[in-house]
């Protein structure tokens, strides 16, 4: 597996899980993005939030990876397809390229 060590703090958002219910209704947590693995058909987001470690998995074709901009500051916003969950970090450049052909699967 490929990884790339990083950290970046986020907020993660899990619409059907209880874990982070106690957060907010939204299931909204602050997280810090610690690794990403890549590996054949997908990656895995290693992350650390207010209830312990977190791991997400996204499957290639199945997961919407964009930067976007919000009141001016640009954010990269990486979603499982069914909209379950999704998490929004800084648009960094090192993530961003370490994902890209992710991004670039998304047709």
């Amino acid at each position: 597996m490929e990884t790339l060590e990083i950290k970046l703090k986020g907020v993660a958002v899990d619409v059907f899980s209880h874990e982070w219910i106690d957060e907010d209704v939204l299931n909204r947590s602050p997280v810090v993005l610690e690794k990403i693995g890549k590996r054949k058909g997908g990656f895995t987001l290693f992350m650390r939030s207010v209830s312990g470690a977190v791991e997400w998995y996204f499957s290639k074709g199945l997961t919407v990876i964009e930067v976007r901009e919000n009141k001016g500051s640009k954010y990269l916003h990486i979603e499982h397809e069914d909209g379950q969950y999704w998490v929004d970090l800084p648009a960094d450049n090192r993530v961003i390229n370490f994902l890209k052909e992710f991004m670039e699967d998304q047709g």
